[in-house]
């Protein structure tokens, strides 16, 4: 995620992207009961790299189906503000800790409570794909007591 190559960003369709991650994803999650729930409005773009953004799809919806408890639920939400395409994704996992939260976007950085095994990379690989594509990612409690991770990517007549 950190290469410099391909750097030629063109207008991907976003919300056509995720449906067909989260349908690539579908039996990750149903292997573990998990339900995976899309809202979005109309089609949205972004300037990006196709690629780029597969990565960072992919890193949030198999983070929150690792982390989600047996037969729960995953809401992944894409729509358009005024200034941005903002996406998030929302699980009813244990969440991160507040004091913990930056860090966990350091590469190989693992909540130290967590039992889950893993690399420490996926949230590292959001936030240089986020970087990549003038965006900015946040982390929050989900409603459900989980994490939601939110990026908001810039319009293209914005970036």
């Amino acid at each position: 995620s950190e290469a410099h190559i391909d750097t030629v960003t063109e207008p991907v369709p976003l919300t056509t992207l995720i449906q067909e991650r989260m349908a690539a994803l579908e039996p990750l999650a149903s292997a573990r009961g998990i339900e995976l729930e899309f809202c979005a409005d109309d089609e949205i773009r972004v300037a990006g790299i196709r690629e780029r953004l597969v990565s960072l799809i992919d890193n949030l919806i198999e983070n929150a189906v690792k982390y989600s408890p047996e037969g729960g639920r995953i809401e992944v939400q894409l729509q358009s503000t005024p200034t941005s395409a903002r996406l998030r994704v929302s699980d009813a996992g244990p969440g991160i800790p507040v004091e913990l939260r930056e860090r966990a976007f350091d590469r190989f950085f693992r909540d130290p409570n967590q039992t889950q095994s893993g690399s420490g990379l996926g949230l590292a690989i959001v936030k240089a794909v986020t970087q990549q594509h003038n965006g900015r990612v946040n982390l929050s409690t989900s409603a459900e007591g989980g994490l939601m991770v939110t990026v908001d990517f810039p319009h293209p007549a914005l970036a």
